[in-house]
């Protein structure tokens, strides 16, 4: 293919500049997104040898990019290359800066991230020199940067929702050593809070807020002032990873459980987690993992006191009276189907009558998940994703709606039903909006809040909602997923509607997904927590209930252990998707044939390759959509595994190292 080569297609027996004058031969890696299937750095020449890091600017497929030199080499010692090749080489446009812009810890997390993500090093370097400081690239005003030699390494896991008192006594320590720190959080809201709390005992101007919500102009007078090895303390999300720390003594992980330290919706899907690991493994100095549940990844780490140290928490939580409801025998004993349980029902109305407050926990939104046709059984599904619509009934709409929360679309509830024609169509199922309507019926003098996170609109409800729960002392709130991270105010009672849903998800980080949600929601109750199930007892509720994280950890990390799940293996997603079901499917099984080589290169026993299987929801957005995972069972050999997948890896292919679901 023609157009993947930047130079001219001129040829001769030698090419026109093998001439007396001292010639080099740069190679470079572009700054910008380029597909995986193109060469990973390309070639060119100039009048004059470059240091490794210097930035040019370089003709590619007609356009005008920069780039960074990898390498510079005098013609005569490449002689033998050159004249193997058909073509001649283009010149370096333009020199931008002859002096390196990265150092060698940049260079290291750079090639670390493309090797471990499989990632495309002009991907990653875009991750490194962001668009808000290319855009205005006036790198000749730059000040050279100093390598300072590695602090000795310290990890501590601190298994605590909030540990201010320790963050703020790290960060003192940090400063007072003319050190740079970093609070890797996982949402903006959080690095708000957390920078209002920080400011306390910092000055002001040396802390600085690094996220998406602010403007390019922002970020990049924070980004030259941690260049410049000023003492500072950031506090940000995943885009602060890649700021060009000169004297990085602190890394603190907050809420290192959450799910929203992985980035899942653009390339590469990096963990900020493991990326945060790799920078303290580069720096050295202090790393604090937070939060409470620990991840099993942490507390597996942890349990190597070489490595690292458990730290015994510091916080005092009452333990609330728990409870179990089955409501399969609830809906018998009442002959109908209910959202509450006489047992909830009952202290719900004890708190409320005693002036408290009450959270309660729904796992869905909408007034109900579906609409079933009670003559023939038909539900009504989304045309482009293959789920039921949602029935929605909130004042946000003008009329109720189905909706799907996959692609957007929003339809008008039908009269009859679309297969056979019958009237009799029902909603079935507890949405958060079918909670909301009836606890106003029990409770019409009561406060109902609702915290749920989706449109805009709905977002800033809920923001406005939090900042009333705090000022009021008697209120009900309902959430969905979005009110846990949220730092709610204790309540005496908390209860869970129903989670069973979520129980039959055949997901090998479930479990530990849930444990997690239902301890945090526990512990918001100071008396009574409340667990409404379809479901037989789940067995993690024993350990729950108990307060029995270690001994939860444990049967999870054996049974991870026994299928070589992480931390004891490495896994990678490949997903393939497409419009006609057929074509995904080819494509799916083209990629299964070629990767098939992979343990039979390596063996069995060091890497499987599963078949390709529909994800767990097939079509979404009018895309059908296939997975193939992919098990690394030797990490001695993964870096080579990743080199072979990758070669037989289209770039249509989304890869995900590491994913949060294999569903």
């Amino acid at each position: 293919m023609r157009w993947l080569d930047p130079r001219p297609q001129r040829r001769g027996p030698i090419p026109w500049y093998y001439t007396g004058v001292i010639m080099y031969l740069i190679e470079v890696v572009a700054l910008a997104r380029l597909p995986r299937t193109l060469p990973q750095s390309f070639s060119y020449f100039s009048l004059e040898s470059l240091e490794e890091g210097a930035v040019v600017e370089i003709e590619l497929n007609h356009r005008r990019l920069f780039a960074m030199v990898t390498r510079s080499i005098g013609v005569k010692q490449a002689k033998q290359d050159l004249r193997s090749r058909a073509f001649q080489l283009k010149k370096i446009q333009n020199i931008i800066s002859r002096a390196s812009i990265i150092n060698a810890r940049d260079r290291a997390l750079l090639q670390w991230i493309s090797e471990y993500y499989l990632a495309q090093p002009s991907t990653v370097l875009k991750l490194i020199l962001p668009s808000f400081i290319t855009d205005t690239f006036e790198v000749s005003s730059w000040p050279a940067r100093h390598e300072i030699e590695p602090y000795p390494r310290m990890i501590e896991v601190v298994p605590e929702e909030y540990p201010i008192e320790r963050y703020q006594k790290a960060v003192e320590h940090a400063l007072q050593n003319g050190r740079q720190a970093l609070i890797l959080v996982p949402e903006i809201e959080r690095a708000e809070t957390l920078a209002d709390v920080i400011s306390e005992i910092v000055p002001k101007e040396r802390l600085l807020v690094v996220t998406s919500s602010k403007t390019p102009r922002e970020l990049r007078t924070s980004w030259h002032r941690v260049r410049n090895g000023e003492p500072l303390i950031i506090v940000g999300t995943r885009t602060s990873l890649f700021f060009p720390f000169t004297n990085l003594g602190l890394i603190i992980i907050d809420r290192e459980s959450s799910p929203a330290h992985k980035s899942w919706d653009q390339e590469p899907r990096y963990d900020g987690r493991e990326v945060a690991a790799k920078l303290h493994s580069l720096h050295g100095g202090q790393m604090i993992l937070a939060g409470y549940p620990p991840s099993l990844n942490s507390y597996h780490l942890a349990k190597d006191e070489q490595v690292a140290r458990l730290i015994p928490s510091r916080e005092l939580v009452t333990s609330p009276l728990s409870l179990f409801v089955d409501m399969a025998r609830e809906i018998k004993e009442q002959n109908e189907f209910v959202v509450f349980s006489q047992v909830l029902k009952d202290k719900l109305r004890n708190v409320i009558q005693d002036g408290g407050r009450a959270f309660l926990f729904v796992n869905r939104k909408g007034f109900a998940p579906f609409i079933l046709c009670q003559q023939c059984g038909f539900i009504f599904r989304c045309s482009e994703c293959s789920v039921p619509l949602v029935y929605h009934v909130q004042e946000s709409l003008a009329s109720a709606t189905l909706l799907c929360h996959h692609c957007g679309s929003k339809n008008k509830p039908p009269d009859v039903c679309l297969e056979c024609g019958s009237h009799k169509l029902k909603a079935y199922g507890i949405g958060i909006e079918r909670v909301a309507k009836d606890l106003k019926k029990m409770f019409p003098n009561v406060p109902v809040l609702s915290l749920l996170h989706g449109e805009p609109k709905e977002t800033k409800n809920a923001k406005t909602a939090l900042e009333k729960l705090k000022k009021m002392s008697c209120y009900i709130a309902i959430g969905t997923e979005f009110a846990i991270p949220l730092r709610l105010p204790r309540m005496e009672l908390a209860a869970i509607i129903s989670i069973d849903s979520a129980l039959s998800l055949p997901d090998f980080m479930q479990t530990e997904r849930l444990f997690r949600s239902l301890s945090l929601i526990r512990r918001l109750s100071s008396k009574i927590f409340i667990l409404q199930s379809y479901a037989k007892e789940p067995e993690m509720l024993i350990d729950l209930f108990h307060g029995s994280f270690e001994h939860f950890a444990e049967k999870e990390l054996k049974e991870r252990r026994r299928f070589h799940y992480p931390p004891f293996g490495e896994l990678i997603k490949l997903t393939v998707q497409d419009s006609s079901r057929e074509e995904a499917l080819t494509q799916v099984k083209r990629l299964y044939a070629g990767l098939r080589i992979v343990p039979h290169y390596f063996g069995p026993e060091a890497v499987e390759v599963t078949n390709p299987y529909p994800a767990y929801i097939e079509k979404k957005k009018g895309n059908f959509i296939f997975h193939i995972l992919i098990k690394i069972m030797d990490a001695s050999k993964s870096r080579d595994m990743k080199l072979l997948i990758a070669e037989h890896t289209p770039d249509t292919v989304q890869v995900d190292v590491g994913p949060q679901s294999l569903l």
